[in-house]
């Protein structure tokens, strides 16, 4: 009998022992046959994940047949925007990030036995940077962490005082995740100033630290001769890559969270390639050991070199986080993906939630497969664009570098570059295409006002923009263009004439469509890549021109058509129509309501819709394409949902033109906007979205949350089945500092298990808060009917916060009949940087106080107040209120108090029996007499 391949045989045995267990489960009554098949096929089944599927023994032969594709791939360049900065950097640090500042300044690597040598080889450095290390570049500085090793002994007791005392300032930068804070603060206590990628410890720092001189926020940066897009279309593999350690005990999330996206990458078929370089190690048994189902697609690690080739001819790769609740510690992976041009599947950070949400964080297996199946060629372009976008703005190691040497007081912060936009007619829409930049309005002049400049002298320009009215300009155009030159050597950019039109492409072909796909695939041949000469001068974009150049439009022409130009893609622009869109509406458009009603039945009826899914949206463009809507496109609804966005005012442009695309990209969204500036809630768009759904169900979605697990479908089919029911109630998850699941389904059972009929339906009591005690329901894990809740008229105080629960709260008051499934239906993110909810001062408190007022009325008028007294009242303010006032801001507790006060007066005369409460008005009569504290620490 032939041995089978050592790939194969192991693949077998994870998949006998798969298959045991999941026996051994059916036997004792711990599983079902359907179970059974679920976990063969997702443990077991060599399906199309399989490297055997593509005739390789495992997945280094694979990674092996690539070699020769990824040496082809050009180098990586210094960006011309983002040239050396000219410092001297003395450096104790591990390989990465060595690497991230490679060309970027002269590095002066110190090692524990030879950093005199070192430095007397080299000169004197302008700074000593310190990083947390695992070993070092040589495996020197292993164990530096210990107070007592011989490591520690020469970097605090020798180097950092012989640099000191020649006027060398010494800085910290604790790029370290959190759980190992305190391995490092010893080391940072002995710097001059101190740096750190974890917002969350800015504080910490600063209490036990006290001699630093500075203290600030700098988070991880990215080095395009390493990791560059340049090359990178059409990809060379569908391979997705994940190249890192599996910690079994160390990082207890990452590890659970790891799963759910490696399961959905194999149910999708896709194929998985895991490259660790312990995974050959005999000793690996222990906390680095990989599951048994992952075994087929395990190898050993490559160089960095070949990982970050490979990282660059794939269109998707992994990165997982060890940091969970911080919003600016997250993987240096996602900025090198990014980088990269490489769409990120990723486990769940705050950070990469609020700054990237572009990158896709697994809720499930059955969400991460379904992402990867319904994701088209142009919105996978598109995330890549923006990552790359991303990346090189916001995150350049060459900012990095300067940061650090203005902190140490040896240099400046690196400012922002000169835009100017040149056109020969001037229009007004032009005008406003250009004030609303990404990157802040540019200045908007013709060609004869550029020319006059030029000849005097004063034409100093970083980056030039010749445009055209022939064109729209996304908000994102010039931010493309700016990121271009900040990862690659070419004076001049160039966007591709396709396939950047949001309704269709130049033939009129339909986004998301098979041939809108081969477009997009087309114009990848073109994208990413140096080339000779420009199409459309008007959408190029010149470094930092000579002023010979800029005498005329016909000048710059002529040498754009044989200059060396580095084509980016088809984004961000398309041709000028004279249709009104979002961005383009006046602000009256309040008076349209009826327009839109009659455009909401219309569509409806025409395509036969089911669900109207309502979207409230206000500056949150990007949550809401990659989150929301991304979400809603898993679905198995989809093509039934009507999807109503509903634009609270903004003014952020490309929230406006992400809008407008998803309406013109798919017939059954339909978009409204309200005069700028926004109502301060959810309400408005909310309230108008209930007024005028057409559909028979109803359902909610906030923009930056989720839709998971196709659970719509499930609440929409048990609401089919029982016409009776008012609504049909889900479970949903809660991401913050971890993934808690709240079961509302249990909780409904429950609370109501005596009022439930043969069916299972709950037969609401007269008085159900008698027994609910008016909890939360999250109404964005139901779906309601829809002439039922029009009928109600529900109160959605327009600039309240909170008002969600309210509405929920008078569904549960009006409904006679409803169904909870045991089934998760929404992701609801509650730790969103800059978001209203996370944000906690007294404007806090006083969005709270139309809500409330309105809430206390509607008891009142339907007998309910003391039901609310009895049952909700005192723990809702211990447990909400009060908890977040002792967040707030000493200097500001007064202030939030009196609003507290204002909103708990409401209400009216209660006792209450509660002592934080009565501690709460005792501190806050000591604050209004000035006679002690703010009370905050009560």
């Amino acid at each position: 009998m032939t041995r089978p391949p050592a790939g194969e045989f192991s693949f077998r045995v994870a998949e006998l022992d798969a298959g045991l267990e999941a026996l051994e489960s059916l036997i004792s009554g711990g599983g079902s046959q359907r179970g059974l098949r679920r976990t063969l096929l997702r443990e077991g089944s060599p399906h199309l994940s399989s490297p055997f599927i593509r005739d390789a023994q495992d997945v280094g032969e694979l990674i092996d047949r690539l070699a020769p594709v990824l040496q082809e791939l050009p180098p990586g360049e210094p960006g011309i925007a983002k040239p050396h900065t000219g410092l001297r950097v003395a450096i104790i640090c591990d390989e990465p990030l060595h690497r991230s500042f490679t060309g970027l300044a002269d590095l002066i690597y110190l090692s524990p036995e030879s950093w005199q040598e070192q430095l007397a080889e080299s000169g004197p450095p302008d700074l000593l940077l310190v990083t947390p290390v695992v070993s070092g570049i040589d495996g020197g500085w292993s164990g530096v962490e210990r107070l007592s090793s011989a490591p520690r002994t020469a970097l605090t007791g020798r180097i950092i005082p012989h640099l000191r005392a020649r006027g060398v300032p010494v800085v910290f930068w604790g790029t370290q995740v959190p759980r190992f804070y305190p391995h490092w603060q010893g080391i940072a206590e002995q710097t001059d100033h101190i740096l750190t990628a974890t917002a969350e410890h800015l504080p910490r720092y600063a209490q036990d630290c006290p001699r630093a001189q500075s203290i600030g926020l700098l988070t991880m940066g990215v080095n395009p001769v390493h990791h560059s897009p340049i090359g990178t279309r059409p990809a060379a593999t569908d391979l997705i890559p994940f190249f890192g350690t599996w910690h079994e005990q160390l990082f207890p999330q990452r590890r659970e969270y790891a799963g759910w996206l490696l399961d959905g990458v194999l149910e999708s078929g896709r194929p998985l390639a895991l490259m660790d370089r312990r995974s050959q190690d005999p000793a690996r048994t222990g906390e680095t050991a990989w599951p048994p189902r992952c075994t087929p697609y395990l190898t050993t690690t490559r160089p960095r070199d070949l990982v970050a080739r490979l990282h660059r001819a794939t269109d998707r790769a992994i990165a997982l986080n060890s940091a969970v609740g911080s919003q600016t510690m997250l993987s240096d992976r996602i900025l090198e993906l990014e980088a990269s041009g490489t769409m990120v599947l990723s486990t769940y950070n705050q950070g990469v939630n609020s700054e990237h949400p572009h990158v896709h964080i697994a809720q499930s297996p059955q969400d991460v497969a379904a992402a990867l199946e319904v994701l088209t060629h142009r919105e996978l372009r598109r995330t890549q664009a923006e990552g790359i976008r991303k990346a090189f703005l916001d995150h350049h190691a060459a900012d990095r570098l300067m940061t650090i040497a203005a902190a140490a007081g040896v240099g400046t912060l690196p400012r922002s570059p000169r835009l100017l936009a040149v056109t020969e007619e001037p229009s007004e829409t032009l005008r406003r295409d250009l004030a609303g930049q990404s990157l802040g309005p540019v200045e908007l002049i013709d060609w004869e006002q550029l020319s006059r400049r030029a000849s005097a002298g004063i034409a100093e320009v970083d980056m030039l923009l010749p445009v055209s009215p022939q064109h729209r300009y996304a908000p994102t155009y010039a931010a493309d263009h700016l990121a271009s030159f900040a990862h690659q050597r070419d004076c001049v950019t160039t966007k591709l004439t396709s396939p950047g039109v949001p309704t269709g492409t130049l033939d009129g072909t339909r986004p998301g469509t098979t041939a809108d796909d081969d477009a997009v695939a087309q114009s990848d041949r073109h994208s990413h890549r140096h080339r000779v000469g420009v199409e459309d001068l008007a959408l190029s974009a010149w470094w930092r021109p000579a002023a010979d150049r800029l005498v005329s439009a016909e000048r710059l022409g002529q040498v754009a058509r044989s200059v060396q130009a580095y084509a980016i893609d088809g984004f961000g622009h398309h041709p000028a129509t004279t249709g009104i869109t979002l961005r383009d509406a006046a602000p009256d458009l309040d008076d349209a309501v009826e327009t839109f009603a009659a455009e909401v039945r219309e569509t409806a009826e025409t395509l036969r819709l089911r669900l109207s899914v309502v979207i409230p949206v206000y500056e949150n463009g990007d949550h809401l394409r990659h989150k929301a809507f991304a979400s809603l496109r898993r679905s198995s609804l989809f093509d039934q949902m009507h999807i109503l966005l509903l634009d609270d005012g903004s003014s952020d442009q490309a929230t406006l033109q992400t809008v407008d695309e998803l309406a013109g990209e798919h017939p059954q969204v339909s978009a409204y906007r309200f005069a700028q500036g926004g109502s301060g809630s959810a309400s408005r768009p909310r309230d108008l979205g209930v007024r005028l759904a057409a559909t028979e169900q109803i359902a909610f979605l906030d923009p930056d949350d989720e839709m998971v697990e196709d659970g719509l479908a499930r609440l929409v089919a048990e609401l089919d089945a029982h016409p009776d029911v008012d609504f049909v109630l889900g479970n949903f998850t809660r991401w913050s500092t971890r993934h808690q699941r709240l079961d509302h389904h249990a909780e409904i059972q429950e609370t109501f298990a005596e009022h439930l009929d043969a069916a299972g339906t709950v037969v609401l009591p007269t008085s159900p808060h008698e027994l609910w005690g008016f909890r939360s329901l999250r109404i964005h894990a139901a779906v309601v009917r829809t002439a039922w809740l029009q009928s109600l008229e529900p109160v959605q105080p327009v600039g309240a916060a909170g008002q969600d629960n309210f509405l929920a709260q008078q569904m549960m008051h009006r409904a006679r009949r409803i169904r909870s499934v045991d089934t998760p239906v929404n992701a609801y993110y509650s730790e969103v940087s800059g978001s209203m909810v996370n944000s906690v001062s007294p404007r806090y408190f006083r969005k709270y106080l139309p809500l409330d007022r309105a809430r206390a009325r509607w008891l009142r008028e339907n007998d309910l107040l003391e039901t609310y007294r009895r049952t909700r009242f005192e723990g809702y303010t211990v447990n909400w209120y009060l908890k977040k006032l002792r967040t707030v801001p000493p200097e500001q507790w007064l202030d939030a108090a009196e609003t507290i006060a204002q909103i708990l007066s409401c209400y009216g005369e209660h006792e209450w029996t509660d002592p934080v409460v009565g501690q709460f008005f005792s501190d806050l009569e000591t604050a209004r007499s000035g006679q002690g504290g703010s009370g905050a620490d009560g």
